[in-house]
């Protein structure tokens, strides 16, 4: 019912006379979610619908925008375009000194005369500058009852999937994890160990921060010996060395890296040492504390970071 691979039939409304924006924003929302096999005829009838739309545009407001650029006037002549009001989810004409002194018949001047003030939902006055006809109207409010009609029956058509897929939820929540699982293997080139120098990560991010959001900076660790890392306080050093330690542990146990690619050789332990305190139960002191950590770990191929 969901899978739509190989539809093409489900694109955004287009028409050139129509801003872009105004279907982007109208059908985005329903548009494939489901099998245009479950409602042909509704989606038939929204893009029925929005061609109506766009002629009744082009009947009425196109000759008054090709009059205003056919008009040669100084600075302060007549304005007019075609425009998608966001906050009413309508396309309007907006202009000004548009209207001629004198009636003479001429192109444009017919669809000038069918103009009338634009109005919202409670029949207020939009502005001084914003202009419609009954025929836009006419063909706004069939557009608008088409896209309720079917997003209605998308969420219908969704809701009776979910109530049936409830039932087989742990089976669903199983093979996610199998998904995963596999789709880490499959991302996983496990080379000899004596073919791997050192560890590279590009693209190296924190996965407690969101990058989509631009509240992390991505990095390239080319890491092949001992490294000595500085830089101001706050600058990010121990979230570096945080997001290097979690991506050694999560690619040596098999798991996906938050990083675009990553090579990570084999460690026998990780360490992670950050600020120690005292312990005063104990009878330590800070150092005696840090020294005693340190003692702990273990020889052999390691990965050892301290701050």
């Amino acid at each position: 019912m969901i899978s739509l691979d190989g539809e093409y039939d489900q694109n955004i409304s287009s028409y050139p006379i129509i801003p872009s924006d105004f279907f982007g924003d109208m059908e985005s929302s329903w548009k494939g979610r489901v099998k245009r096999i479950h409602l042909e005829e509704a989606f038939a009838e929204v893009e029925k619908a929005a061609e109506a739309l766009s002629l009744a545009v082009t009947e009425d407001f196109l000759p008054i925008v090709s009059r205003i650029k056919a008009t040669i006037a100084p600075f302060g002549g007549p304005r007019g375009e075609i425009l998608y009001a966001r906050e009413h989810e309508a396309v309007w004409f907006k202009g000004k000194r548009f209207a001629p002194t004198v009636w003479a018949g001429t192109p444009g001047e017919e669809q000038i005369k069918q103009l009338r003030p634009a109005v919202d939902s409670k029949g207020k006055k939009v502005g001084e500058e914003w202009f419609t006809t009954p025929k836009v109207e006419d063909a706004l409010a069939r557009y608008h009852e088409a896209g309720a009609k079917v997003k209605a029956r998308v969420l219908e058509l969704l809701r009776e999937l979910s109530a049936e897929l409830q039932i087989k939820i742990n089976v669903l929540v199983f093979a996610s994890m199998v998904l995963v699982i596999a789709k880490a293997l499959f991302a996983h080139d496990i080379k000899p160990l004596d073919r791997v120098d050192g560890m590279i990560i590009n693209g190296l991010s924190p996965y407690w921060f969101d990058v989509a959001q631009g509240s992390a900076v991505q990095n390239t660790v080319d890491m092949r010996s001992l490294f000595l890392l500085t830089g101001p306080n706050g600058g990010g050093k121990s979230s570096l060395l945080r997001s290097i330690c979690a991506a050694a542990l999560l690619g040596i146990c098999g798991f996906m890296v938050p990083a675009e690619s990553a090579m990570i050789p084999h460690f026998d332990s990780i360490m992670l040492h950050m600020k120690s305190y005292d312990s005063p139960a104990d009878g330590k002191s800070s150092f005696q504390m840090k020294y005693a950590e340190e003692q702990k770990q273990q020889r052999g191929h390691v990965l050892p970071v301290v701050l």
